[in-house]
């Protein structure tokens, strides 16, 4: 047991001054909060978009009464705890989803800048790294969309169009923009992202003669090939396929169900494998294809 208790507080110990600089950092503190202010619009797109409403309001309001929420009352994170979870104006319980969304973007704006530091401190003189200020733009754009994407298809397992295909159609910008992303690498992630899990959909409908793959997953995966290049398809695929069989076993021993049919969103498990091959990509083509024998 010390040896264990001894091993615990040596990783303990080394986990703490790894991070200390991260975590001491201002611009950390900036990106957190710099996304949870994102994520607070993330979640109007989230409650707006599947109601066709995005633009019915410029002011956010109550979902329950409709009265014009003040911003002292929507400030990201905290204000759902000041409130204690219920709403000012008639005293209905707010969603868990709205901190909890705004806090996720907020720490995947964290992962980012800590990926794509594009701020160069020399003494007093702070400056910014034009190529990392774009891959971090890039990649902040990226996972919010997916962020968007997943809950929708959370809530309602449906993944809009409005969000997949102007992914897909932005690609020539994307790659006009980024300093390593190429047309062919693009396009073939397109087309083959696309064509993949549409191809996979038909063999599915063609053996049970039921729909097991959404068109919105076709669209989506598109997009993401066409973002990250096609090499990211076969990791994202790979990860997303393990995470998702994971959690719907996961699912089936809790519910007792005993069905294999069970309806599991494939948004979300996409956006994970997407991200992590976005902040990972080389750690993982590490693991899957060029491990020594």
């Amino acid at each position: 047991m010390g040896r264990i208790g001894l091993n615990q507080g040596t990783f303990m110990q080394s986990l703490f001054t790894f991070l200390a600089p991260y975590l001491t950092s201002p611009i950390t503190w900036i990106s957190f909060t710099f996304g949870a202010c994102i994520g607070s619009f993330l979640n109007v797109c989230i409650l707006r978009i599947p109601q066709k409403t995005f633009w019915k309001d410029l002011r956010s309001v109550c979902t329950h009464c409709g009265t014009p929420i003040p911003f002292w009352h929507n400030i990201p994170v905290l204000s759902w705890f000041i409130l204690r979870g219920k709403a000012a104006c008639c005293r209905q319980p707010i969603s868990f989803q709205y901190p909890l969304v705004e806090a996720f973007t907020g720490f995947m704006f964290v992962l980012i800048y800590w990926k794509f530091p594009f701020v160069i401190r020399s003494g007093s003189q702070i400056t910014l790294d034009s190529l990392e200020t774009i891959r971090f733009a890039h990649a902040a754009v990226f996972c919010s969309l997916l962020i968007i994407c997943s809950v929708i298809d959370l809530h309602l397992q449906i993944i809009p169009d409005v969000i997949s295909l102007p992914m897909v159609a932005c690609t020539p910008l994307v790659v006009f923009l980024h300093p390593e992303l190429d047309w062919q690498s693009a396009l073939y992630g397109v087309l083959a992202g696309g064509g993949s899990l549409y191809a996979l959909g038909l063999i599915y409908y063609l053996v049970r003669r039921e729909v097991g793959m959404g068109m919105g997953d076709v669209k989506l995966l598109a997009g993401i090939g066409g973002w990250l290049g096609y090499q990211s398809l076969v990791p994202t695929l790979f990860i997303s396929s393990i995470s998702g069989a994971a959690i719907g076993i996961g699912v089936i021993l809790v519910t007792r169900s005993g069905s294999m049919k069970v309806k599991i969103p494939f948004g979300p498990f996409l956006a994970i494998g997407a991200v992590l091959y976005l902040l990972f990509g080389q750690e993982i083509n590490q693991f899957l294809f060029y491990r020594e024998s």
